[in-house]
């Protein structure tokens, strides 16, 4: 694999819709892909915060139906609570938020989270109809009286996953960040298709272990648990159930250090699986995986610098 997360740093995660059934959790305190964390029937679009401990630079979702998933990095120490206050229509299409103290300025892109209809990124322009206690976003004005709940943070990055294209359709995406040194959130907007309720299977965030894309010839095969059996009437059974990949490539690493660290991945996880990017020169959603070894890494020592290491990684169900 190039990239894998490791070690994992990702807490418990909020959302803004539940359904009691699949609860958020699911998105982190499991290995099971299938076991999903689901919003309210009919619930389209939902927010997940995932708060990240220091040293983080890394985040993969898996398993979801979202259309598009909006991923945006923000440091726990800028965050700040709204005022419990009305947003103030300051007309030409810009709103005034209640913020006291808030040092924001034009161009700065801000998080509003918690919100009824102002949640997601603004980019800030002039501030000259605000105040030192009230900055101003460009957006349809809507009457709302914040509780005093609602956040606001400066952005530290936000990148657009487009999950569903005219040709084909992903359900996991890879986010790397400019590592953070300090505690910070990332808050993923989910979008499903028309009609459906937005769900997810896995959330994984934390420090990035950087290895090597796979040597060319890498193999990718489907892994089928359909049940099939043979009748005695000489007619088969047949039951469709899980169908995942299973990756199996060669990859050329220091021996002194990328080997050790290897054999240190494996000694952590082991037959567990972990959030990775097999590979990175290619379409990044066809090659993130969470996924288990399947067999011990094997290293051939021919050189004195180098190892040539098979890898097998079969994807979770």
């Amino acid at each position: 694999m190039k990239h894998v997360i490791y070690p994992e740093k990702q807490g418990t995660p909020t959302v803004t819709s539940e359904d009691g059934s699949y609860p958020i959790e699911n998105l982190t305190a499991n290995d099971y892909r299938k076991k999903l964390w689901k919003a309210v029937a009919a619930v389209q679009s939902a927010t997940i915060r995932l708060p990240i401990t220091a040293n983080a630079e890394a985040v993969s979702l898996f398993n979801t139906n979202a259309e598009t998933a909006i991923c945006t990095i923000t440091l726990d120490s800028s965050e700040q609570t709204l005022n419990a206050a009305a947003a103030t229509n300051d007309g030409g299409g810009l709103v005034g938020i209640p913020l006291t103290g808030h040092g924001y300025s034009e161009g700065q892109s801000v998080l509003l989270n918690g919100t009824t209809n102002y949640d997601g990124v603004h980019v800030l322009p002039s501030q000259a109809t605000g105040t030192a206690n009230e900055f101003v976003i460009t957006d349809t004005y809507a009457a709302e009286t914040f509780a005093g709940t609602e956040t606001a943070c400066i952005i530290v990055e936000t990148t657009t996953h487009t999950l569903e294209t005219a040709t084909r359709t992903y359900d996991s995406f890879w986010q790397e960040y400019t590592e953070q040194t300090a505690a910070h959130k990332a808050t993923i907007k989910l979008t499903a298709g028309s009609g459906e309720t937005v769900e997810a299977g896995i959330v994984r965030a934390g420090a990035m272990k950087t290895f090597i894309n796979p040597n060319y010839g890498a193999s990718q095969s489907p892994k089928d648990y359909s049940i099939k059996k043979d009748l005695r009437n000489g007619a088969k059974y047949t039951k469709k159930r899980d169908i995942v990949r299973n990756f199996s490539y060669t990859i050329e690493i220091l021996r002194d250090t990328k080997f050790n660290d290897l054999m240190d991945l494996y000694d952590y996880y082991g037959p567990d699986p972990f959030a990775m990017l097999i590979a990175d020169e290619i379409d990044d959603n066809l090659w993130t995986v969470f996924g288990a070894f399947t067999s011990e890494p094997k290293g051939s020592h021919k050189y004195f610098t180098h190892s040539d290491v098979s890898i097998s990684i079969l994807e979770a169900v």
